[in-house]
């Protein structure tokens, strides 16, 4: 497909100006560990957390040259399925996706769940860190909390300034040949006086997806996105911010975005979000009573399509969502071999959900809200130098509203308990329980069709239940220094994990009709019902070894599903590892690898979902130096030709991405 070069003359435009731009200094090349808030809602080394959570840097997503999420894939537990095309992507934790994984932006949480379209419009370049959390977190989060959860945060302007400046910026250019896409990113930030302000926009324009089959996969698409946020700090203790997030794009797409190039039927997609997020971080000098954050926002979902072939119905989607969380952690001993640190809070939040068909509401699909109040408790209690035991407890009340209907309602209460032993600093182990649950949404509960002149027919059913899961967890840590040469370090995770899920929610054939012009033959009765058991067990290993200039990284997943009461296998990722290695060769070069090994799905029983193994590499090489910095990538290095297991329906086959050369020229101010 053709495709404007704007980007193409502001990509060229752009590098002579960079010759332009006065010195910045070099960011200090030394790796912090990264902290997350997400696993425990406070601040915690990752790798000390009792439960499988991975943190992926700003420095991962430059080296990698991330141009989506896809970038997820790397991460043991984490699928980013739905073919190539980013606006097909759906994100998956140990197998589950949708409304069984929570996902949020600066807090802001993602609700949108149709099966087939991403929820997550984000551009990679305004992403500064992502928290995942492999493990049961209703105890925390509430509904969806089955998976885990997937924690986005953006830029700020401490980000992009060193300590001492008051402003500064990048420009970033880049040129992908698996797509053909050029991408330019503006980033300014400024601070004084205890206020601090970040713009940051980017422009994108991308071609036809070259897989590493015969035929490319089509994807002519147009992005614009721009992210800004202001923050007012007037002293240590308290900080007020607010930021605004807009995300839009126009890409040609099959009717369903995960669809292959057999799939005829061609849409225009334009997809918009719009997010706003103010907050106030507060905290004593010593953050013994207070230590909270207040978290208000509002996030709106737009997905609207516009026939390029016929047969294809014009649709208008909208997910708006309103929340406010509020917690606080205090610190306190009651004696001298037991401290404890409390954290506990509300969190709330209302979807409003729109389907228009052809300008009409959607046949099948109600409009209508969906309400959620939760009240949580976690009590992080040291016992003596060795012990930490960790409880927690949530109630959540869950209110489906559908226009014109009546109100479905469901209380849940989610406990959690885990133990974590360090008798020293090599080694630790941990183990826990914790129950998890997802509300029915809006479309499984209300889903109705009765006419014989369609393909299909659907019936409401508002007896469902919320799906349960109970989960045990064990792991260990291993973290060894000086083991091969002086001055590295060592470091191993591990965890185990297996959990019945009662009540899963099916899709269920409960009766036939006679079809009516202009379909003929028998059609087939839907109904969302809770029939099903499942047990899935499986584990996670991550390990990391540095000395000096190298770093080796590792990790492994592998999970498994079975129906309980047929013995059947379910859904379930293919076992997979990953490897990787980077060397500095000195303070300007360095190159990294990385590979991918998935092994073959041949044992779901759904015949159609099995897919055969692959194996990736991707090489890069990087230049820094004073204020420019070259990156230099090939992705899927041999053109592996593969399709990976994650599919938005059991019959789509789409290939990905083959061979891509990369190039990002970036310049700091």
């Amino acid at each position: 497909m053709s495709r404007t070069p704007f980007f193409a003359r502001t990509a060229c435009a752009a590098l002579p100006l960079l010759a332009l731009l006065p010195s910045a200094a070099v960011a200090d090349s030394q790796t912090l560990t990264p902290m997350t808030v997400t696993a425990t809602r406070t601040e915690s080394d990752p790798f000390e957390v009792p439960a499988s959570v991975s943190v992926l840097t700003r420095q991962q997503l430059d080296e990698a040259q991330a141009s989506s999420l896809q970038v997820l894939r790397t991460v043991p537990g984490v699928n980013m399925g739905g073919g190539a095309r980013a606006a097909g992507q759906i994100p998956s934790v140990r197998g589950l996706q949708g409304p069984r994984v929570i996902l949020s932006v600066d807090g802001a949480r993602r609700n949108h769940v149709d099966g087939i379209r991403s929820p997550l419009l984000i551009d990679p370049d305004m992403v500064q860190q992502i928290d995942v959390v492999r493990s049961s977190t209703s105890a925390l989060y509430g509904s969806g909390g089955i998976g885990g959860v997937i924690a986005l945060r953006t830029l700020e302007a401490g980000d992009i300034l060193q300590d001492g400046q008051t402003h500064g910026g990048r420009i970033r250019t880049a040129y992908r040949s698996g797509d053909e896409s050029f991408s330019s990113n503006l980033t300014g930030a400024a601070q004084a006086g205890g206020f601090a302000l970040l713009g940051s926009g980017s422009l994108r324009e991308a071609g036809d997806i070259h897989t590493g089959a015969s035929e490319d996969l089509l994807s002519d698409d147009q992005l614009r996105t721009g992210l800004l946020k202001g923050s007012y700090s007037p002293n240590d203790l308290h900080k007020l911010q607010l930021s605004y997030q807009r995300f839009s794009d126009r890409t040609l797409t099959p009717s369903n975005p995960g669809g292959s190039p057999a799939f005829g039927l061609l849409q225009t997609l334009n997809r918009q979000q719009d997010e706003v997020v103010g907050s106030y971080t507060f905290r004593d000098s010593d953050r013994k009573l207070f230590d909270g954050r207040i978290n208000a926002y509002n996030t709106k979902l737009h997905f609207k399509t516009s026939p390029y072939t016929s047969g294809v119905t014009q649709t208008d989607i909208t997910t708006e969502t309103a929340g406010i969380s509020a917690q606080n952690t205090s610190r306190f001993e009651t004696a001298s071999w037991l401290t404890h640190r409390i954290t506990y809070g509300v969190d709330a939040y209302e979807d409003t959900l729109t389907n228009r068909d052809g300008g009409s509401p959607n046949a099948v699909t109600p409009d209508g809200d969906q309400t959620s109040v939760g009240a949580f408790i976690q009590n992080e209690m040291a016992v003596g130098d060795h012990w930490t035991i960790t409880g927690a407890l949530r109630n959540d009340s869950y209110t489906l509203s559908p226009t014109g209907g009546s109100d479905s309602t469901f209380n849940h209460l989610s406990p959690k308990l885990t133990v974590h032993w360090q008798p020293n600093e090599v080694l630790g182990l941990f183990g826990g329980f914790s129950e998890s649950f997802r509300a029915p949404t809006l479309s499984e509960t209300y889903q109705n069709l009765n006419t014989t002149r369609a393909l299909f027919n659907f019936r409401p059913n508002t007896a469902l239940r919320p799906e349960t899961s109970k989960t045990w967890e064990g792991g260990a840590t291993l973290s060894l220094n000086d083991s091969i040469v002086p001055g590295d370090k060592t470091r191993l995770k591990g965890t185990l994990f297996t959990e019945t899920v009662d009540d899963l929610i099916t899709s269920t054939v409960i009766g036939t009709y006679t079809r009516a012009a202009p379909f003929a033959g028998t059609g087939q009765v839907f109904q969302n019902r809770n029939i099903s058991k499942a047990k899935r067990y499986g584990m996670e290993v991550e390990g990391t070894y540095t000395s000096g200039p190298l770093e080796l990284g590792a990790g492994y997943s592998r999970i498994r599903a079975e129906d309980v009461n047929t013995d059947a296998n379910l859904f379930a990722p293919p076992d997979t590892l990953s490897l990787s290695g980077r060397y500095q060769f000195d303070s300007h070069w360095s190159g990294w690898w990385l590979g991918q090994f998935v092994a073959a799905q041949d044992y779901d029983s759904t015949a159609t979902r099995q897919r055969s193994g692959y194996g990736l590499h991707s090489i890069g090489v990087a230049y820094d130096q004073d204020w420019w910095r070259v990156d230099l990538n090939v992705s899927n290095l041999f053109d592996q030709t593969y399709v990976t297991y994650q599919q938005s329906q059991t019959t789509t086959y789409t290939y990905e991405e083959g061979r891509s050369v990369n190039l990002a020229l970036t310049a700091r101010f």
